[in-house]
C-alpha cells in the first residue's frame, strides 16, 4: 500500500524530510502544509543570508542536551549533511573555522535546490495552509485553511513560532507532549548598566556568565557594545546560558602577558596609561570607578569588567528559540514515544546549539534521520 505522509511546516526541516523520504521511498505520497505564502522563508535569513549549513567541528557539547545529541550526531554528522546537499546539486565551501556554506554564499541557492527536488519528486506543497485541527484514529486527519488531508504518518516540522497561526507547541501538547518554556536564544543581552558611552565599539575578549559565585559558561570571541547592552557572536553564545540577575564578566586581557601589560601601564602617566590597549572611551568606562590608580588595580579592572544581565533584546533579534517539545518524549529516530506514527523535527524540539551552523545542522539531521525511519514500512 502507498504510504501517505503529511509534513506540517515547509522550513529547513520539513523540506529536507520530504526530499529525503522520496529519495528512499519514491512511492510514498508526501504532502507539505505551509502556513506562509511560500516555503523556506526562514532559510533565506539564516547566516545573514549566507546560510551556514553545518560545521566540521561538530560535537555534542555545543548543544544543550549533549547525551541526546551524541546519538543524533553519530547517525548524521556534518559529512552526511554535506553529502545530502551535494547529492541534490549544491556545491559547498568551508571557511577556516570549519563553517560550511553554499559555494555561492547565498541562502537562496539552498532553497532553490530543495524546491527543485520538491518539483522533481512530485511532492505536494500547499501554502497558506495554517493547520487548525489534527485528529488521530487509524490515520491522521489534518484540517487546515482551505482543506483537509489524511496521512498514515505525521511529521511536525513547524518551527518555534509561538505566535504563528500553526502553533506546533499547541499541536504537540494535544498529543500529550510536554513543552519546556520557550525563550529567545542567540540574542543580544540587555544590561542594568548603561553602555551608551561605548556603544558601537567592538572588542575581542574572553567573557563568562556568572550565577552567584559559579561560572556557568566561559568563551572567547568578539563583543559589540550597544546603548543598553551587548551583542556580537560571543554575546549570542553567552545568551544561551544567561538569565536576568546573572553577571557577564569580561576579561580584556585574555591571551596576553600580564607582566608586559603591567609594565606598559606603569611606564605612562595616569591619563594615558591605557592608550594603545583599549579604545579611549572603553578604557575610561573600565577605570572610571577605580579607587586609586595603580597597575594592580588597572589590571584587575581589565580582567573583571562586570555587567549585570537584565534581560534580552527579545525574539525580534533572536536567531533561535530555546525550549520547545521535551525530548524525553522523543525516540532516537524523532518519532513520538506517545503517539505511533507521529514524528517531530527541527526547532520545534527543545534542542539548541551555539552559533556556527549548529542549529541548522540539527534541523537537517533530525529531518534526515526521521526520513530514514519513515522510509521503511513499520513491522
Amino acid at each position: 500500500m502507498q504510504k501517505k505522509v503529511i509534513i506540517v511546516g515547509g522550513g529547513a526541516a520539513g523540506l529536507t524530510c520530504a526530499v529525503r523520504l522520496k529519495q528512499i521511498n519514491p512511492g510514498a505520497a508526501v504532502t507539505i502544509l505551509e502556513q506562509n505564502d511560500r516555503v523556506g522563508k526562514k532559510i533565506l535569513k539564516t547566516g545573514n543570508g549566507r546560510c551556514n549549513l553545518t560545521n566540521l567541528d561538530m560535537r555534542p557539547e555545543y548543544y544543550n542536551h549533549p547525551d541526546f545529541m551524541e546519538k543524533c550526531l553519530k547517525r548524521c554528522s556534518a559529512r552526511e549533511v554535506i553529502a545530502f546537499f551535494n547529492g541534490i546539486g549544491l556545491l559547498t565551501r568551508t571557511d577556516s573555522e570549519g563553517r560550511v556554506y553554499p559555494y555561492s554564499e547565498t541562502a537562496a541557492s539552498v532553497l532553490d535546490v530543495l524546491r527543485r527536488e520538491l518539483e522533481k519528486n512530485n511532492i505536494e506543497v500547499v501554502c497558506g495552509a495554517a493547520v487548525r485541527e489534527i485528529t488521530k484514529k487509524d490515520t491522521f486527519i489534518v484540517k487546515y485553511d482551505g482543506g483537509e488531508a489524511e496521512g498514515d504518518y505525521l511529521v511536525l516540522a513547524c518551527g518555534s513560532q509561538a505566535q504563528a497561526e500553526t502553533n506546533g507547541y499547541d499541536l504537540a501538547v494535544r498529543f500529550g507532549h510536554a513543552i519546556i518554556p520557550v525563550r529567545p536564544g542567540l540574542v543580544p543581552l540587555r544590561t542594568a548598566e548603561s553602555l551608551r558611552s561605548v556603544s558601537g565599539l567592538r572588542v575581542k575578549c574572553q567573557a563568562e556568565v556568572v550565577r552567584g559565585t559559579d561560572t556557568v559558561h566561559r568563551e572567547s570571541g568578539e563583543i559589540l557594545f550597544k546603548d543598553e547592552g551587548i551583542s556580537g557572536i560571543l554575546t549570542l553564545n553567552l545568551s544561551r546560558h544567561a538569565a536576568p540577575g546573572n553577571a557577564v564578566v569580561i576579561d580584556f586581557l585574555a591571551g596576553t602577558d600580564r607582566k608586559t601589560v603591567a609594565k606598559l601601564i606603569e611606564s605612562r602617566p595616569e591619563p594615558e596609561a591605557l592608550t594603545g590597549i583599549l579604545p579611549k572611551m572603553l578604557a575610561r568606562a573600565v577605570t572610571q570607578n577605580l579607587d586609586g590608580f595603580s597597575a594592580a588595580k588597572v589590571l584587575a579592572a581589565l580582567e573583571n569588567f562586570r555587567l549585570t544581565v537584565s534581560g534580552t533584546y527579545g525574539f525580534g533579534q533572536a536567531q533561535i528559540a530555546m525550549g520547545g517539545v521535551d525530548i524525553t518524549g522523543i525516540n532516537d529516530d524523532f518519532s513520538s514515544r506517545l503517539v505511533p506514527g507521529l514524528y517531530m523535527v527541527g526547532e520545534l524540539l527543545d534542542i539548541d546549539g551555539a552559533c556556527g551552523g549548529y542549529n541548522l545542522h540539527f534541523a537537517w539531521a533530525s529531518a534526515l534521520i526521521a526520513a530514514e525511519s519513515l522510509g521503511f514500512e513499520k513491522k
